[in-house]
């Protein structure tokens, strides 16, 4: 990908063979070639990795390259956000940028450019720039600053003027309300107290289909589309783990299937099929950053062998019934933020689930 950027003047999005098809937004590229770099994988040219993505995020792609960049920088950069006027898809580019200038932020920090980081951490929160104190949800926002109307639980709905929109790609404004997986803490801070986020998130769930594959994934969660699909790890952040722990049980009992179906939606790239073997062994990793987040171990036991290094994780006690944790001990040592950074597992150890029946109280 490194050599394609140099070939072709930016990163590409969704690069097929040798070549770009510039499918869906944002610069997830970002998100990969910092995640990779911060987890000790620096066989790459990373200065000039980022020195294109540098110039993709904060001075747009190069005179001549037709594909890739971030469409609608300029308004990105200089209101806060995706003018809804003068792009389609603007919310959902906005919270794209937004991910990828917090990955990026990580990466100038490590390879020590602190003005750049500083300005891209800064970036990164542009996305509670479309947030509405008055409806509590994120609404696309014209150049003017007003916001747009939505319907909240339509797929698509129709402008002032009548048209169908697409702000909200390939979902509803109730989905992409739960799309900031880079910053939980954040989302959390923005609705109007800790309690009617968990309200909110659980209706969320409560809300969605057990049916595999449903051809309508309808306005709340769908485990077919990336986006939202880490929503279960949410609770974590507004201090209820045992409400992780039982969604994300659920969407590894009643979101895969043996039969011809299988998934809800594609398995884009192995995408889901990635969410299943890490959700199942316990942990889950927040992409463009080092840390994992607890869940709820399938498993009774699991090795992973990571070169000449050995991760065994237990589940001591799970069952279908037993799906919550007493507590998590990673290398024999008990973690009390329920995560935990790529560095404690690489050199391999021990994590054990003792697990229960009954939820743990919050934290």
């Amino acid at each position: 990908m490194v050599e394609m950027a140099k070939a072709g003047g930016c990163f590409p999005r969704w690069p097929s063979g040798a070549g770009y098809t510039n499918c869906m937004i944002g610069t997830p590229a970002d998100i990969m070639v910092t995640e990779s770099y911060l987890k000790g994988i620096r066989d790459f040219d990373v200065e000039t990795a980022y020195s294109k993505m540098r110039q993709t995020a904060l001075d747009g792609k190069p005179e001549g390259t037709k594909f890739a960049g971030r469409g609608g920088l300029e308004s990105y950069l200089n209101l806060g956000w995706c003018a809804s006027e003068k792009m389609s898809k603007a919310l959902g580019k906005t919270f794209e940028y937004s991910y990828a200038d917090w990955a990026l932020a990580s990466l100038a920090k490590a390879l020590n450019h602190p003005e750049d980081a500083a300005l891209l951490s800064e970036h990164a929160k542009n996305y509670q720039n479309l947030w509405n104190e008055e409806t509590q949800f994120f609404q696309p926002r014209s150049s003017t600053g007003e916001f747009q109307a939505i319907e909240p639980l339509q797929l698509s709905y129709t402008d002032s003027e009548g048209f169908l929109t697409d702000d909200f790609v390939e979902g509803s404004a109730m989905q992409w309300r739960y799309a900031i997986p880079f910053d939980p803490e954040g989302l959390v801070s923005l609705f109007k107290d800790r309690d009617y986020f968990i309200e909110e998130l659980t209706a969320f769930f409560e809300g969605s289909t057990k049916e595999v594959g449903k051809w309508n994934p309808g306005p709340c969660y769908w485990h077919g589309n990336e986006p939202y699909i880490h929503s279960a790890y949410l609770f974590e952040a507004a201090g209820r783990p045992d409400l992780t722990q039982k969604w994300v049980r659920w969407i590894l009992e009643n979101k895969y299937s043996d039969d011809y179906v299988g998934l809800d939606g594609n398995d884009d790239g192995g995408t889901l099929s990635a969410w299943y073997v890490f959700s199942s062994l316990g942990f889950y990793p927040i992409a463009g950053s080092t840390k994992y987040e607890i869940g709820s171990p399938l498993f009774d036991k699991a090795t992973l062998h990571m070169g000449e290094a050995k991760l065994e994780i237990f589940a001591d006690n799970q069952s279908p019934q037993n799906v919550y944790l007493k507590e998590v001990r990673l290398n024999d040592q008990p973690l009390e933020n329920y995560s935990f950074d790529h560095a404690d597992i690489a050199g391999g150890g021990t994590l054990r689930f003792p697990m229960s029946g009954e939820p743990s109280k919050e934290r």
